[in-house]
């Protein structure tokens, strides 16, 4: 098959999880032999470049600050644009559109005979709906569509009246796996998002700090995410910053915060391995890669009871959940959480069930079903011809 995924965004220059998932399926379609091209997009000229065996096109990137604040759709058409010039030249036999990727997609379908899968990357209220269609491709003139959980293709089904597959991100076992030692006399509470989207939580997970500290004050708090990868929606740097400002109280709980960076993407699952526990607070989270990725290195983790962190968390042994729907008091009921996962992860058999919970998101797991789902997509093209 030759196979194309178009998105504005490609791993590793930007670290988050659509991008990571796409390079993964990527490049494990390669290894099986597939012609995978990657159309993406960056700031300055359009080049082309290889990773692996995996083609990627760099389209130029429309960049403004001004659209990022004003109008920040321009960046989606601009990009559909550019990429639709490029599939129409290269001809692919069959395409893999993550949402927000190219809007008009059912005119390529239609006009260069170009099958497509569309992968539904959000869900809830953010599933387009008929009047947000011209911002997306519309899943029901898909070939075929896919969520990213079970909970997300039933939210699909439920409100687009069409059946949806089940296409998690997949996880690398191979490079995701225990490769250091956690100190059960310092343990680490990792953070490993961005601390300016306000849904990932970051903020709460300060607010809990105090009560953690309290606790356990041999405890320390580790904020390895990005500052600001959103674009949009941020909180100021000075209410992250310093210790929180005024959410953290106590000086020995600030001194006991540590600002880490995102560092390389290969020291990450050394940072896992070492932490006793993985925090994502996040609410409206259509899966949470962090979680398996943590999972995946022997690390138990901590994550909402709903959405995707609740889907994937679905064993004790492997960590705990927290309703952040009930406003009242999530600070204290996160801490407990955490406090119950720091126990969790100083007992021998945990790391082990970790890593074997997380192997049912493996990349040689989810990339045999993401190859099954186009090989399904490219015989409707066939039949149709």
């Amino acid at each position: 098959m030759k196979v194309v995924f178009p998105y504005p965004g490609y791993w590793p220059y930007l670290r988050r999880g659509v991008e990571r998932c796409i390079h993964d399926l990527a490049g494990h379609l390669a290894s099986r032999g597939h012609q995978v091209h990657v159309v993406a997009s960056t700031p300055g000229r359009s080049r082309t470049a290889w990773d692996g065996d995996v083609k990627v096109t760099y389209v130029g990137q429309l960049s403004h600050p001004l659209v990022f604040g004003y109008a920040p759709y321009l960046r989606i058409f601009a990009f559909a644009a550019a990429a639709s010039r490029v599939l129409a030249s290269e001809r692919a036999d069959v395409a893999h559109l993550a949402t927000y990727s190219i809007p008009w997609a059912p005119l390529l379908r239609r006009f260069i005979d170009l099958p497509y899968l569309s992968h539904l990357t959000v869900r809830g209220e953010r599933i387009p709906k008929e009047r947000f269609s011209f911002v997306t491709d519309d899943p029901r003139r898909a070939d075929l569509a896919a969520a990213l959980t079970e909970g997300a293709a039933r939210e699909v089904e439920a409100q687009l009246g069409i059946d949806c597959e089940v296409l998690p991100p997949p996880v690398n076992l191979v490079q995701f796996r225990p490769v250091g030692r956690r100190d059960p006399r310092r343990p680490e509470v990792l953070f490993p998002a961005d601390l300016a989207d306000p849904l990932k939580g970051g903020l709460l997970l300060l607010e809990a700090w105090n009560e953690v500290h309290r606790r356990c004050p041999e405890a320390v708090l580790v904020l390895a995410g990005p500052y600001g990868l959103a674009g949009w929606d941020q909180q100021p740097l000075e209410m992250t910053a310093a210790g929180g400002g005024d959410l953290v109280g106590s000086d020995s709980a600030k001194a006991a915060i540590e600002f880490r960076g995102v560092g390389e993407p290969g020291s990450l699952p050394a940072w896992y391995s070492r932490a006793a526990v993985t925090v994502l607070p996040s609410v409206g989270e259509a899966f949470g890669m962090v979680l398996t990725e943590s999972l995946a290195c022997g690390t138990p983790v901590v994550g909402s009871a709903g959405e995707g962190p609740g889907e994937i968390i679905g064993d004790r042994g492997v960590g705990r959940t927290v309703d952040l729907g009930d406003r009242g008091d999530r600070a204290g009921r996160l801490a407990t959480a955490i406090l119950e996962a720091i126990e969790l992860s100083r007992q021998p058999a945990t790391r082990a069930r970790c890593r074997e919970w997380a192997s049912q998101w493996g990349l040689d797991v989810v990339g045999s079903k993401e190859e099954r789902l186009l090989e399904q997509v490219l015989s409707s093209r066939r039949g149709r011809g």
